[in-house]
């Protein structure tokens, strides 16, 4: 009883609080049959989508919008399970029939991103879709310039139709974009499966995720996208840093508040997008000067580790002359060994314990490393300009701590690796990225 007194209490509260405006008040009480009841006040909205190669408008992503009293987002009636497909179908194509008639209004030749429904997707005759957009290729609408975007926690399940649904349409050159983060990231074999031709990532969800690495979450979406050939868009930027990160992780398309808010009219958009066209110059010069202080530095580690081989002889005895040499490098490294081209450890580990003193490690004599990722490829590279090679950051099996390697050719035909410390790392903000 306390508790419904309660909750009747915070919902008055509600109500009648100044901290909560009138539209807030009405999303909150929103019903999704309000949309089917006012479907003649759902109209489209259009926002601009950016390339990375022009910073001009390529594309515009019809949204749906509820004008009552005030104007209010359909995210909560498509993402309702308890909405029927021939509602979902009935206000999909409401807003797709009033979004390419604004398109052959407009003269608009660029993309037309077009959000579907997975489960209407599904339980409707592929022709019905297909019939209205030949419809409007008449008008001039191009069926190669229509993107549909699928939400992928949509269609859970339903992967295999869906497959065949998507290459029947790509045959007539409709294009299929996936958008790989909502509550979690998509099963990435499932995407692959797919091979949408554009992958999505919306950075509101994934600010909402609980995942360690934003990073390692771009990392393993990016690897897919390179792997079936598809492009990726990034939706959701609000501040230059998202645009950045979006920029840096390969991003060919922009979208988002940052770069301009979804319009009622495609007349009304910025086709071209200054932002984008400032904020590109900065970052490929912060870009430029990085790598030019990555070169600068790896030359240095090259000239100390050159300098340490040459001031000690090469014999048989490995173990012996990587302690020599650790007296010189000892201010950069925490871990030397010598493999074989093959990656078959020759030397132990010569390890530095408690950050002081060194240590050999038998043990690690005769394993062999060249499962490890870009193992052998290091080692070409190493063959054929005779140069040393520093990694990309990493983490390290052993310490946990996230490192960089530098490996170099010795005359014996053998590879010296020199795990450089985090500390080092750390004071050489260039080693850091």
């Amino acid at each position: 009883m306390r508790l419904v007194i309660l909750m009747v209490l915070v919902l008055q509260w509600m109500e009648d609080s100044p901290y909560i405006n009138t539209h807030s008040r009405r999303r909150f009480i929103m019903d999704p049959l309000d949309v089917i009841s006012n479907l003649d006040k759902v109209v489209p909205y259009f926002q601009p989508i950016y390339g990375a190669d022009t910073q001009h408008c390529v594309g515009v992503e019809v949204v749906g919008r509820l004008k009552l009293e005030n104007l209010h987002s359909l995210e909560f009636f498509f993402a309702n399970d308890l909405v029927p497909d021939d509602y979902l179908l009935e206000v999909d194509n409401h807003i797709l029939i009033q979004a390419l008639d604004e398109v052959v209004q407009s003269n608009f030749d660029g993309g037309i991103f077009i959000n579907r429904h997975p489960s209407a997707l599904l339980t409707d005759d592929p022709e019905n879709l297909l019939s209205i957009f030949q419809s409007y290729e008449e008008k001039g609408v191009q069926l190669n310039k229509i993107v549909i975007i699928l939400q992928h926690q949509l269609f859970y399940g339903f992967e295999k139709e869906l497959k065949n649904l998507i290459t029947y349409y790509q045959t007539y050159g409709i294009k299929f974009a996936i958008n790989s983060v909502n509550e979690k990231l998509i099963n990435l074999e499932k995407l692959r499966f797919l091979s949408p031709d554009i992958i999505k990532i919306d950075f509101k969800m994934v600010q909402q995720l609980h995942t360690s690495s934003f990073q390692d979450l771009l990392n393993s979406v990016i690897y897919v996208a390179r792997k079936v050939g598809a492009s990726m868009y990034y939706d959701g930027i609000i501040d230059s840093i998202q645009l950045r990160n979006a920029w840096k992780n390969g991003g060919r398309f922009y979208q988002g508040a940052y770069l301009f808010t979804p319009q009622p009219s495609i007349n009304q958009l910025n086709h071209e997008c200054e932002p984008l066209k400032n904020d590109i110059i900065k970052y490929i010069r912060g870009e430029k000067n990085k790598l030019i202080a990555l070169r600068d530095m790896t030359n240095l580690i090259q000239q100390k580790v050159e300098s340490a081989i040459n001031k000690f002889k090469l014999g048989e005895d490995l173990n012996s002359f990587l302690m020599n040499i650790s007296s010189e490098l000892n201010p950069f490294c925490f871990r030397m060994y010598i493999c074989d081209e093959d990656g078959f450890q020759q030397s132990a580990n010569l390890f530095k314990v408690y950050g002081e003193q060194w240590e050999l490690q038998e043990k690690y004599k005769g394993r062999n490393w060249s499962w490890r990722p870009y193992f052998l490829e290091t080692v070409l590279k190493m063959q054929s300009n005779d140069q040393g090679q520093l990694s990309d950051m990493y983490r390290d099996i052993e310490t946990g701590e996230k490192i960089r390697t530098f490996s170099y050719p010795m005359n014996n035909g053998s590879y010296l690796y020199i795990d450089l410390s985090y500390d080092f790392l750390f004071k050489h903000n260039e080693l850091l990225f």
